[in-house]
């Protein structure tokens, strides 16, 4: 914004040959012709040594005479002014800026109609970074031109802006909108959006971002359509977002932000399987990030195909071989159980003895200790269920699902054992005497 409104200052306020007011004096205008032939003779520097020496030739002297001689006409001041700017564009010198604005300053002092002496300090302030006073001199250059040019209120505004003064900065852009309706450029409006961000007034500003999102266009025009959708959320307008999202896909259904945006307002409504479906038109348009991947499987698993969860988890793992172990080990968990839950048991068990080769995970050993007990591989089972007693939250379970491993392949002594071990844990004990009470009518019968 301040490189945009830099630029058009240059152009529209800079006039260099406005015309002296009718009473300059004789004195005075011998003058200012001199400056104005080493001006077009590119002899600047010249040019200030002219109406300096010109304007000291007032001090001290009767108030009647400088008036009479024209020492200190405003004109002078200005003229003055101008040719610091010229030397300005040569060489970028802030110094020179500040002597333009002291020269325009005295003009505007003397001469306070001047329209292109507010306009001209209005452009030294705002390259001295003095934003609050550039704006009050665009103001005051708007107020006293002949022409109201709509430009200079709303570079006030920006200026107002770029010194955080946003009120100040609605109010300018409001009495823009009100003295010039219908010359409120499109590009103008994306500074009142931002004055209404800055103030939190994002509802007020929904009406100009929707303007800017139906009319910009290219980029721009997805910029704010992803503004606008973003508004919607955050002001908790879910219809309007949902709608709008969908509308998005309708009108552009090869930009991937739109399906993205729009599987998680579903899943915002813990529409789980019309989120899956976004997100599976998201992976068709743009590859899926590791994040996106595993979001796609979770919601697979969500929605009961855990088959297909598992094939995205496996390539999760493929995508990232180089992630810290704990990532891994919890992706192969998922992928083992999703395996389990699709009926598959035997990748179910590669998958968990993979994990095992990396780590002895207690969740893993509980998993292929069930999956062996459920095939009937009680002595298998027997011996996991035992690694699993090496963990200390696993201990009471692990002991008893020893003990029913055990009874189920007639080892009666290491089933006794094994309930027993398993009574002095608290959350299984009245399960494990209850076990060994039939256990033991079982081991009378025989």
């Amino acid at each position: 914004m301040k490189k945009l409104l830099f630029i058009s200052l240059i152009v529209l306020l800079l006039p260099m040959n406005i015309q002296a007011a009718e009473d300059l004096p004789f004195s005075a205008g011998i003058c200012v012709n001199k400056a104005n032939v080493l001006i077009q003779n590119e002899k600047i520097d010249q040019a200030i040594i002219v109406l300096e020496e010109f304007a000291q030739k007032g001090y001290g002297v009767d108030k009647d005479v400088a008036a009479k001689k024209g020492y200190d006409h405003f004109y002078i001041d200005f003229l003055l002014g101008n040719c610091f700017l010229m030397l300005d564009q040569r060489g970028d010198d802030p110094a020179l800026v500040k002597k333009a604005a002291q020269a325009y300053e005295r003009a505007v002092g003397k001469e306070p109609d001047l329209s292109a002496g507010w306009l001209n300090l209005a452009k030294c302030r705002y390259e001295l970074m003095q934003m609050e006073k550039a704006a009050n001199a665009f103001i005051k250059g708007y107020e006293t031109g002949d022409e109201k040019k709509p430009s200079n209120l709303y570079y006030a505004s920006v200026c107002h802006t770029l010194a955080d003064n946003f009120e100040p900065a609605l109010l300018v852009f409001q009495n823009l909108m009100t003295a010039h309706p219908g010359e409120v450029l499109l590009e103008w409006k994306q500074t009142l959006v931002n004055i209404y961000f800055s103030l939190k007034k994002n509802k007020q500003a929904l009406p100009w971002i929707q303007e800017l999102a139906e009319k910009c266009k290219g980029e721009q025009k997805k910029k704010w359509q992803e503004i606008l959708l973003y508004q919607y959320l955050t002001l908790e307008m879910d219809q309007k977002a949902l709608g709008y999202a969908k509308f998005l896909t309708g009108i552009d259904p090869c930009e991937p932000k739109w399906w993205k945006a729009l599987t998680h307002i579903y899943l915002g409504k813990d529409n789980l399987e019309q989120g899956l479906v976004s997100l599976m038109i998201y992976s068709f348009i743009t590859p899926l990030s590791q994040q996106e991947t595993t979001l796609m499987a979770d919601l697979y698993m969500a929605c009961n195909i855990p088959l297909t969860a598992a094939q995205h988890y496996e390539k999760w793992i493929e995508q990232a071989p180089d992630q810290i172990k704990d990532d891994i080990m919890d992706k192969i968990r998922k992928i083992s159980n999703a395996y389990r839950a699709g009926c598959e048991q035997g990748p179910a068990l590669e998958w968990i003895e993979k994990g095992l080769a990396m780590k002895m995970d207690p969740d893993l050993l509980r998993t292929k200790a069930d999956l062996q007990f459920q095939k009937k591989n009680y002595t298998s089972a027997f011996n996991t269920y035992e690694q699993l007693t090496q963990f200390e939250k696993q201990k009471g379970f692990g002991f008893l699902m020893m003990g029913y491993s055990a009874w189920n392949e007639g080892m009666t002594l290491k089933a006794f054992n094994a309930f027993t071990a398993a009574s002095k844990y608290q959350k299984h004990k009245k399960e494990a005497q209850k076990a060994l009470t039939h256990l033991q009518l079982f081991s009378e019968a025989q």
